[in-house]
């Protein structure tokens, strides 16, 4: 056999035993660089065994030959043995270098895949969720670092000078979650990669890449979840941190080139860009229509949730998701849920502001329940008051809604679905956003108006405070939300009373405990009315002045602002049960009517009555009609005032109890008519002060009262002793109206017959005051158009052959004869000269209306005074005889 032959035939052993290693599938020789060690260097030197016994045996065959032939054929065959055996050797070398190429080849590449393989996730989008797991699409760049390939460098060479490229066939890869020491917390990992828990896998399609260029992966694939709860933490890691790892890895058979397949091992830490806690979740709409069919309140919305990941996009299915706010015991760890939303589909594409249409109800508080983390922690203290907390939690997040401030509630994904998948479902706990519950846009306007009716203040001795009575009446305006049915059925309000809607606060309402309300809701706009009865206002410290002149205007201008402001708090009852709101702060003006003085319509004197009398003064009883213009009452005490009359002050009056109501007040005040008081007022700083002139003021008002002359006016003035209360003495002390004189019911004078023969005069009288009047003194004259008819003159005190002084009875205002006289015949001057007289004599048989002027001194009671009867119209009867 020819040399060469045997070599190559000793030879195809192993040149075809590399194939078979280099495309098997068994992993010891194909991992690490340690798997080399069991090689031996006996199967390169085998065939230079077999090339040296050959020759030896050549040689001793024919050693019994001829010495020459040895000399001549030996020494030829030993010098083609030494050169057949350095070509033997070289072959061997490189059978060996291509032996340790297939052998060191896997090592090598795994080397430069673990070292040089840059992998970068630029977009992953997960959608598709059913039973088995979810669809993915990755889409992500590969390429080779060739500074980190471990050989210094030496792909680098190969892809300048051959540009090979590299094949990986189809295979299935895992995700799996990289163990951690220490739990979530301090996330040290361990030194062994291989300690990572599978979750899932897919799989990845026949690849090609350039070596020196980058590989786009764009994988459309179905992940399959294998561990239900490592795939549920994943996704809220995912969900929760900037940044989540995955380790993705399995086996796959690549190729450089032309050259045979190597199967290598991929185990790769890629770090994913998580949501952060999907930020900027804010409820930015929200309709509360009416009430739910199976309780609570139907509720729909629109959800803003930013989704800060540049990588990592979510669409998923229907989903359901429950509200949740904490509770007052366990606020870390204990929810309740207060709501439930269905959504259409979930998306939350990278990078972008996702819009999320909701639809549910709020529910009811028996319905209310408590979430699943509370059944880990320590739940005692729940079954007590636990109504009462409810309700005080919800009040809490209406009412700061209804302030216009943000609350923050936790939105959590339900797995309600009974045909959901137990890996979804985990994943489901999982998802939990903080989401801003937004404030009501009409905030400043929920209290719209709030007017006091029917109010009545009662004054007492007290210096700083009164007593309120009457009704409250608020209009809420509802966000324009929020139209499903409310009743308030009590309030609280804490209100201070202002000169104005931005004044200063000048005065409290002390309101102690709830009180019922009725309540009407149209639309939007709810309508309270809340009665008041005997609530203290107490005026603040150092505003006493403030509400002083809010008193004076109350009084004296026609319409008054009052600000209102304050919090209050109310329990309503609606869909969602009954609880307590508030409290919402409030500060609007109201305007009211004041008193205008009590002179829109001027005020009434009905009747003038002496009811006692001394020597110097008459006590009278006066009946005087106020109209009040506003809705404002006010129980004043005992109150007095002074009668003045052309500037004098000529009596005074008191009106015991007074109690000015809205409308007409009829006031009965009883009252002292003496002149002397005019100057005993001014006293010692007025000592030229005439008490004459007082007492012709009084003369002229007694005077134009019984001559029926309402034309004159008698002022009413308040004076710093008004009262004794002392809030109202700085306005009572300003007070002051005009009343003009009553009308009395019949004239004084009522006729006069006129006897011409025996020059006498018969007159009829009419007492207009409830007491006894006597005349003792008459100087009258008559006229008839200016013509003067006659005179009189009776001095009945002092003129022995007069008549005795006329007595005119009290009128007793019943019975129509009372008060009536008749007097004698009183002597008469006829003036027969006068072109009067000759009237007066053609009346003869007639009548004729006659002027009478008269001056006429009198007692009225007991005190004497002069008074000035003047009466145009007088109808006096002319008869002849004596």
């Amino acid at each position: 056999m020819d040399i060469r032959q045997e070599t190559r035939q000793g030879a195809q052993p192993h040149h075809n035993g590399i194939p078979r290693e280099s495309n098997g599938q068994n992993s010891d020789h194909t991992e690490q660089t340690p798997l080399l060690a069991n090689s031996s260097s006996g199967t390169t030197a085998s065939p230079n065994r077999y090339s040296d016994d050959a020759t030896v045996a050549e040689a001793g065959a024919r050693k019994s030959t001829t010495a020459t032939l040895e000399r001549t054929v030996g020494g030829r065959l030993l010098h083609c043995g030494k050169k057949h055996s350095r070509f033997v050797k070289a072959i061997g070398a490189l059978l060996v270098l291509c032996l340790l190429a297939v052998l060191l080849s896997p090592w090598a590449a795994q080397r430069v895949l673990d070292r040089a393989m840059v992998l970068e996730i630029q977009q992953t989008e997960i959608y598709d969720m059913d039973q088995t797991g979810f669809q993915i699409h990755l889409l992500s760049s590969v390429h080779l670092d060739s500074s980190r390939d471990g050989f210094m460098g030496l792909t680098k060479i190969l892809e300048v000078l051959v540009k090979p490229t590299l094949t990986i066939k189809p295979t299935i890869l895992t995700l799996a979650v990289p163990n951690e020491e220490g739990g979530r917390k301090d996330r040290k990992r361990r030194k062994d990669v291989d300690s990572e828990y599978d979750m899932a896998e897919f799989k990845v399609e026949r690849q090609q890449l350039q070596m020196g260029e980058s590989l786009q992966l764009n994988i459309s694939t179905h992940v399959a979840v294998t561990d239900s709860a490592l795939m549920a933490e994943f996704f809220g890691e995912t969900l929760d941190r900037s940044t989540v790892d995955l380790v993705v890895r399995g086996n796959i058979l690549t190729r450089l080139g032309p050259l045979w397949y190597v199967k290598l091992r991929i185990n790769r830490l890629v770090a994913l860009e998580g949501l952060r806690g999907v930020q900027d979740a804010t409820l930015v709409s929200m309709a509360l229509p009416d009430n739910h069919p199976q309780g609570g309140i139907i509720m729909s919305g629109v959800a803003r949730i930013n989704n800060p990941s540049k990588e990592v996009s979510l669409r998923m299915g229907p989903v359901s998701f429950g509200i949740f706010i904490p509770t007052k015991a366990h606020p870390e760890t204990d929810f309740y849920k207060i709501a439930e939303m269905d959504c259409q589909g979930l998306q939350l594409l990278a990078g972008q502001v996702n819009e999320v249409m909701l639809s549910g109800r709020l529910l009811h508080l028996d319905d209310w329940a408590l979430s699943e983390m509370s059944l880990l922690s320590d739940s005692q203290g729940f079954d007590k008051g636990a109504g009462s907390e409810k309700q005080l939690l919800l009040g809490e997040l209406l009412s700061t809604f209804i302030r216009g401030e943000n609350s923050t509630i936790q939105v959590r994904a339900l797995a309600k679905d009974p045909k959901l998948p137990p890996w979804l479902a985990e994943v489901f706990k999982t998802i939990v956003l903080s989401m801003t519950f937004p404030g009501s846009p009409n905030k400043d306007d929920f209290i719209r108006a709030i007017g006091m009716d029917d109010l009545q203040f009662g004054f007492t001795d007290d210096s700083k405070s009164a007593l309120l009575t009457g009704r409250l009446s608020t209009e809420l305006a509802l966000p324009p939300n929020v139209t499903f049915p409310i009743k308030l059925l009590k309030m609280k309000p804490v209100v201070t009373l202002r000169p104005s809607k931005d004044g200063v606060d000048m005065a409290s309402l002390d309101v102690l405990d709830f009180l019922p309300t009725v309540s009407q809701q149209e639309g939007t706009s709810l309508k309270v009315d809340l009665e008041l009865k005997q609530k203290t206002v107490r005026v603040l410290p150092g505003r006493l002045a403030e509400f002083n002149a809010f008193l004076n205007r109350s009084f004296t201008e026609e319409s008054i602002e009052i600000g209102i402001a304050g919090d209050a708090l109310a329990v309503v009852e609606t869909g969602l049960g009954t609880f307590e709101l508030g409290p919402i702060s409030f500060a609007v003006a109201t305007k009211q009517k004041g008193l205008g003085g009590l002179i829109s319509e001027p005020p009434a004197l009905l009747g003038l009555d002496v009811i006692d009398s001394t020597n110097h003064s008459l006590t009278i009883k006066a009946t005087l009609v106020l109209w009040n213009p506003s809705h404002i009452s006010a129980s004043l005490g005992d109150v007095s005032f002074l009668w003045s009359h052309t500037g004098f002050v000529v009596g005074m009056a008191t009106v015991p109890n007074l109690n000015l109501v809205a409308g007409n007040n009829t006031i009965e005040c009883f009252g002292m008519m003496n002149p002397a008081l005019h100057c005993k007022r001014k006293g010692p700083s007025d000592p030229e002060c005439d008490p004459e002139e007082a007492r012709n003021a009084s003369r002229a008002f007694i005077s134009k009262y019984i001559s029926g002359d309402n034309s004159t006016t008698i002022e009413v003035l308040g004076y710093p002793g008004s009262t004794h209360i002392p809030l109202l003495q700085p306005m009572l002390s300003e007070f002051t109206i005009s009343s003009h004189l009553p009308v009395i019911d019949q004239d004084f004078l009522i006729s006069a017959t006129m006897y011409l023969l025996s020059s006498t005069l018969v007159l009829e009288l009419k007492n207009p005051l409830d007491t006894e009047i006597t005349v003792l003194y008459v100087n009258g004259t008559a006229s008839y158009k200016d013509e003067r008819l006659g005179h009189i003159l009776v001095d009945f005190e002092h003129d022995i052959a007069s008549p005795k002084p006329i007595l005119i009875p009290a009128n007793d205002h019943q019975d129509e004869n009372s008060g009536y006289v008749k007097t004698p015949r009183l002597p008469v001057a006829f003036d027969i000269s006068s072109v009067g007289y000759e009237a007066l004599k053609k009346a003869l048989g007639g009548s004729l209306e006659v002027d009478v002027i008269c001056h006429i001194k009198t007692r009225v009671g007991n005190m004497e005074m002069w008074v000035d009867f003047v009466k145009d119209g007088v109808q006096a009867e002319v008869r002849k005889g004596f």
